[in-house]
């Protein structure tokens, strides 16, 4: 049965939008009250201390590419922003557990439900392309703790005209935990259902009484038995973080992170084929749909060094290098299905790239100055990085990765094979990719309320790919622009109304084995966007709301003459409403909601062409409701809803997949410095398919279509000691 969006998801929000308009004259800014003075433009300067709770509203974000810190209203983009306090309050664990709460992002799940890459408007993101720490490129389908950042800020559509080429999925960027000035001793333990036990730490403060050195550790170790008989998880965290003020108006931020992830015995996922149907989604804690030895093993290794200065009111200096290195011995189970009866060969999903390493920089200079009588805001940087991507040396024989034959209404547990998992650790470098580019922008105060904002990123990219003998077979270089404009007014302070074209470049992709032009890159693509928003600052709640159209291109194989190119055009256009702060009086609403159409353009097959685009649902969001219980002081209820229509399943459109609507609820104490918080999610304990999409996101893997369980009922506690 197709499980289809309560009529009062979109409607929650529209009443928060009522409410916003309906704020009284006496609490909002008079309408002619005149913007900020012309000669001058907002320059924002965040302090290590921690803010007080604002009802989860988030004024400025921590660096949006060359423009640095910056109030959101000041920006022409669609954003969403995850504070300290969503993060802490959502007893996330990873990416997955917190991204809910950012009603206008999706991700999709790859080798199982640990590798995940984010995407906004119904565009996937890459490896690395489009997530960022501190503004420096990192790679996303790794592990990554949410306990060691401070906040999420997300940018929705194309970006690259601020980061350089990326897909137009968006840009992620995790802000570390700095620092403080005061002393911090929190300590937590947690519990997760099935039997997962947390102990972590996050201290902070000065380390001298000058304050010229200050810390902040976070530190976690957890164990114990998942939601399914026979799985299992063990992570473990270090994160320090170092502020070196050695002169005045400047600062060395310096950090190193070590994470590792240990899941096995959870649900696999599905394949299948085009001409397949995905049956409804199972009880994901039954056994046999993953078998307890097999799962993922993940470490990741980050270090930075990030120097921010100021020179005078007026120049501010940031400029920052990081290295991350990532392993992933990646042995989930992959179900894939043979007919349509629910029947499928479960064997290891083995040999995906077991390493990444990557470095990364960020410089930008930017100016606040008048000239001829308007302010300008002008910023010089650069960015860039040098991946590499390992391969598994030898790659396991299809016969040693066999598990076995079941069926959906028949799962099975199958002997582990004699020889284990097939290893990982034997790998060569394969794939070696630069990019460094030069940003240039300037936004200009052309009235009291009119604001213009121009960019340009210019990139060079070069990718070289190796046999295992370390032999160059391919190598493919280019260059490009990536220019961007919006034009902004001001009806008042307290709004910004906005227009935004971006057209955004990203290196093409290579042409996969057995095709004629095997080994090949593309030219780049590129892709274009029109973006037309609002957004207001109320005294008790922000609001954002953005129509856009992104036109990108995608390669596939072409059936007829076995060559991989540019096979049509994902076309997608939308509508997007958020709502962030309070409604009424002690009810906080943090919630929106994209309408989307998603599809397949200009494509060289009749049934594909005009196709609503895989796993793309029409209708998706989150409402999260949090009500103060005045009778009893610190006691907090919440609820949140999350919700998606259907999707296609294929690209011809043949296949509809269910939607869901889930359910959380919780409460949170806090007295006397201790908070406890206890959450169900998924209370309905309703089974469905978390991810629908196509296997790759330039579609050389013509044929493979995936879909993920999600998570069952899940039972969440804690308690936090601020000691």
């Amino acid at each position: 049965m197709t499980d289809r969006v309560s009529p009062c998801a979109p409607a929650l929000l529209a009443a928060a939008l009522l409410l916003a308009t309906g704020v009284r004259a006496d609490e909002a800014a008079p309408p002619d009250e005149p913007p900020q003075d012309s000669a001058t433009l907002k320059r924002v300067v965040v302090t290590a201390e921690r803010p007080p709770e604002q009802n989860y509203r988030a004024p400025t974000v921590d660096s949006l590419g060359p423009l640095g810190s910056t109030p959101v209203l000041d920006t022409p983009y669609s954003m969403g922003i995850l504070t300290h306090d969503m993060i802490a309050n959502s007893q996330a664990v990873d990416f997955k557990d917190v991204s809910k709460y950012l009603p206008l992002v999706a991700y999709q799940e790859q080798q199982g439900p640990d590798i995940l890459r984010p995407q906004t408007r119904g565009l996937q993101g890459g490896n690395f392309q489009n997530t960022k720490i501190d503004g420096m490129t990192v790679y996303i389908t790794v592990a990554m703790a949410m306990e060691q950042f401070q906040q999420i800020e997300v940018v929705n559509g194309l970006s690259s005209a601020l980061y350089g080429p990326t897909n137009p999925a968006g840009m992620f960027n995790f802000v570390s935990k700095r620092p403080t000035d005061y002393d911090l001793h929190e300590v937590s333990a947690s519990y997760g259902s099935d039997s997962i036990l947390t102990a972590k730490a996050d201290l902070g403060g000065r380390i001298d009484s000058g304050g010229i050195f200050s810390y902040r550790l976070n530190a976690l170790y957890g164990d114990g038995n998942g939601y399914v008989d026979g799985s299992h998880q063990r992570r473990a965290l270090g994160d320090l973080g170092l502020d070196i003020r050695p002169w005045q108006h400047g600062v060395l931020e310096l950090n190193y992170s070590s994470y590792s992830l240990d899941d096995t015995g959870y649900p696999g996922w599905f394949t299948y084929n085009e001409k397949t149907v995905l049956p409804p989604a199972p009880d994901p804690d039954r056994v046999g749909y993953g078998q307890s030895y097999a799962g993922v093993d993940l470490t990741t290794q980050i270090a930075s060094a990030r120097l921010k200065q100021d020179f005078g009111s007026d120049w501010h200096l940031v400029a920052g290098i990081l290295s991350q290195d990532a392993a992933r011995d990646i042995n989930t189970p992959v179900n894939n299905l043979t007919d349509n009866a629910g029947d499928y060969t479960s064997s290891f999903a083995n040999g995906f790239a077991p390493r990444f390493v990557i470095t990364s920089d960020v410089a930008y200079l930017n100016h606040t100055f008048t000239a001829f009588g308007l302010g300008n805001d002008l910023t010089l940087g650069t960015a860039g990085y040098k991946s590499r991507t390992f391969s598994v040396l030898n790659a396991a024989a299809p016969a040693s990765v066999l598990l076995g034959h079941a069926s959906i209404a028949d799962p099975a547990i199958f002997p582990e094979p004699a020889a284990g998992p097939p290893g990982t650790l034997a790998n060569y470098d394969s794939s070696d990719a630069y990019q460094q580019g030069v940003n240039v922008g300037d936004t200009l105060r052309l009235s009291e309320r009119w604001l213009a904002r121009l960019g340009v990123s210019e990139d060079w990219f070069h990718t070289d790919n190796f046999n295992k003998q370390r032999i160059q077979t391919t190598e493919y270089s280019d260059r490009g622009a990536s220019p961007t404009g919006s034009l902004m007014y001001k009806p008042r302070a307290d709004m910004t109304v906005y227009f935004t074209y971006a057209s955004a470049l990203q290196a093409g992709d290579l042409a996969p084995a057995g095709t004629l032009n095997a080994g090949q890159s593309l030219a780049p693509y590129r892709s274009t966007e029109y973006e037309l928003g609002y957004k207001a600052s109320l005294p008790n709640l922000d609001l954002g709301m953005a129509l856009f159209s992104i036109d990108r291109p995608y390669a596939n194989i072409n059936t007829a003459d076995n060559t991989f190119e540019i096979s049509g055009d994902q076309v997608n256009k939308g509508l997007e409403m958020s709502a962030v702060g309070q409604v009424a009086e002690n009810l906080t609403l943090y919630g929106g909601v994209t309408l989307l159409d998603a599809r397949m353009q200009h494509t060289p097959l009749a049934a594909t062409n005009d196709q609503l685009y895989v796993g793309a649902p029409r209708v998706k969001g989150n409402v999260l409701l949090e009500y103060q219980i005045a009778q009893v002081p610190g006691l907090v209820a919440t609820f949140d809803y999350q919700f998606s229509t259907d999707r296609a399943g294929n690209d011809t459109n043949t296949l509809i997949v269910a939607g869901y609507n889930l359910f959380d609820v919780g409460m949170r104490y806090v007295r006397d410095r201790v908070t406890w918080r206890l959450a169900v999610d998924n209370l309905a304990n309703r089974a469905y398919w978390s991810t629908v999409a196509p296997s790759n996101l330039s579609g050389a893997n013509t044929g493979s279509l995936i879909g993920h369980l999600g998570a069952p009922r899940t039972l969440l506690a804690s308690v936090t000691l601020d000691l």
